[in-house]
C-alpha cells in the first residue's frame, strides 16, 4: 500500500472514490442495457420527443 492508504484519513477516502467507481460503472451498464432496448423498439415507436421541424419546413426558411 501507498502512503495514503496507511493513513485513516487516506483510507476513507480511498473507500468513498472506490465507492463512487464502482456506482458510476453500475449507472453506465444500466443505461447501456435501456439503450439496447429501446434500439431494437421498431422504428415507427422511437421514445423522445417528436419531430417538429421536416426536411421540407427546412428548406423552404
Amino acid at each position: 500500500m501507498g502512503l495514503i492508504e496507511n493513513i485513516p484519513t487516506g483510507k476513507l477516502v480511498f473507500n468513498v472514490m472506490s465507492t463512487f467507481a464502482a456506482f458510476e460503472r453500475e449507472m453506465i451498464v444500466e443505461r447501456t442495457q435501456e439503450g439496447k432496448v429501446i434500439a431494437k423498439l421498431p422504428e415507427d415507436s422511437r421514445e423522445g420527443r417528436s419531430k417538429k421541424l421536416t426536411r421540407s419546413k427546412l428548406n423552404t426558411h
